[in-house]
């Protein structure tokens, strides 16, 4: 009996040492360069996260070891346009890699759902994110954006023409959503407040979006614009087309979330880093104002020939993404596989990080800048011009492959309308409360305040 507990023991004493060692020395991972911490004690990475470091980190370590980083135990990052094709699209014969799903996942919405369910959800959706669906959509978002500039306008004729555009921004996009994906505004530009049955916690929100699904369910009339619910309420019948109940529910409240939340974030980095750099503020302003005669020419249509603003956009993903991180996917069995010229074995969590990505060296000239001529059409045919050979390939904001972005075009077609008409009605300036640099958690947080005048 003493020599069966002895050996437990020592089995128990020794079995961390040997795992530790085969996690640094034999593991298959093993010539990939990370953090030696970070490899041997996992808790290192989630310490990091919960800090809101965890974005910082990892450009940190692509700048200390290269385009591909072994961070975690069997957790890769890559920073190379290459691996965005070789993770997202079908680089692997027609087997898409799998997501990696967290507790948070719901797998009945278009995100974190299985590959089947994914391409159906993204069909009911298609006719909502069409080029005609825009069209209907232009003179809704027309609309909150003359409330808020009408809002500012209030604003700067006061004494104290100081706003939280963050919060501003957070209005608009959050009430234009609500009126896409349901046809009722959440009424947030008109009480100046949060929907308080959203704004409280995420349970409020999903139930308030459950609630909405539910009503629309049973209301036998719609009348108004196409929103999101029409379009997943087109293949009602069809079973092997058909949204469930439950599944409209998901991804109601994913579309909320997504389509609010990461727009109000570009806007307010694009802001903020204009007013960071006003060379570049004063050339995307006389350009807005030079290139259009008033308030009501600013359209889908219009903004989308201005090549300053677009490439401040553009600059704005690059420095500041919405979703700084990465999207993780697994790699499966039984072989290993070839990501960005490094072979991967099977079970590795793998994933193109974002911010990393873009604030490399190894992809931008004077990465940590605000630069938007980078973008400008000279820059890419101008052999002398200092960001000829910026790895523009990389920058993928709203992913690639089968699952990007199904909202991409409303997005940019939302963010330029917003940003043009700030431009063309207000003279802005920076707050000094607001020069500090965001922590990344999952979006990034920022108190932007600027003032209108």
């Amino acid at each position: 009996m003493f020599y069966v507990l002895a050996i437990s023991v020592v089995f128990c004493l020794l079995w961390p040492c040997l795992s530790l060692t085969r996690r640094l020395y034999f593991h298959p991972l093993r010539d990939l360069p990370g953090p030696n911490l970070w490899i041997a004690f996992p808790i290192f990475r989630y310490v990091s996260l919960v800090r809101g470091r965890l974005d910082i980190d990892l450009r940190s370590f692509h700048n200390k070891y290269g385009e591909a980083v072994r961070f975690g135990p069997e957790e890769v990052s890559f920073i190379t346009a290459q691996a965005w094709r070789d993770i997202y699209t079908h680089g692997h014969g027609e087997r898409q890699l799998p997501k990696v799903l967290h507790s948070t996942s719901n797998p009945s919405d278009i995100i974190s759902a299985n590959n089947a369910d994914h391409s159906r959800f993204r069909r009911a959706l298609s006719h909502a994110f069409s080029a005609k669906g825009l069209q209907v959509q232009e003179p809704i978002l027309r609309g909150y954006v003359d409330k808020l500039i009408q809002r500012l306008e209030e604003i700067a004729a006061s004494p104290n023409p100081v706003v939280n555009i963050v919060k501003w921004y957070n209005l608009t996009t959050f009430d234009l959503i609500g009126d896409l994906a349901f046809g009722e505004p959440f009424g947030g530009l008109d009480s100046l407040e949060y929907h308080p049955s959203l704004m409280e916690n995420r349970e409020r929100q999903i139930e308030y979006s459950n609630l909405t699904v539910r009503k629309r369910l049973r209301s036998t009339l719609h009348r108004g614009p196409v929103d999101f619910m029409d379009s997943m309420l087109r293949y009602r019948g069809d079973k092997e087309k058909e949204l469930t109940d439950k599944e409209m529910e998901a991804n109601a409240n994913i579309l909320i979330i997504a389509g609010s939340e990461t727009t109000a974030t570009l806007l307010s980095g694009v802001t903020y880093w204009l007013l960071r750099t006003p060379d570049a503020l004063r050339k995307v302003s006389d350009e807005v104002r030079s290139s259009i005669t008033s308030d009501s020419d600013i359209t889908f249509q219009t903004t989308s020939q201005l090549p300053y603003m677009l490439a401040c956009l553009n600059e704005a993903l690059r420095i500041y993404p919405p979703a700084p991180g990465g999207l993780e996917r697994i790699t499966i069995p039984p072989d290993s596989i070839n990501i960005s010229g490094y072979k991967i074995p099977p079970g590795t969590k793998v994933s193109v990080h974002q911010s990393a990505a873009y604030r490399s060296p190894l992809n931008f000239h004077r990465p940590e800048e605000f630069l938007p001529e980078r973008w400008l059409p000279l820059a890419k045919e101008d052999a002398s011009s200092p960001f000829y050979n910026d790895n523009r390939d990389v920058l993928q904001p709203f992913s690639i492959g089968p699952r990007n972005c199904i909202g991409r075009n409303l997005a940019n077609a939302e963010m330029r309308m917003i940003l043009a008409r700030m431009l063309w009605n207000f003279d802005i300036e920076l707050c000094t409360e607001s020069k500090g640099e965001s922590k990344g958690f999952i979006r990034w947080e920022n108190a932007l305040d600027s003032s209108p005048a």
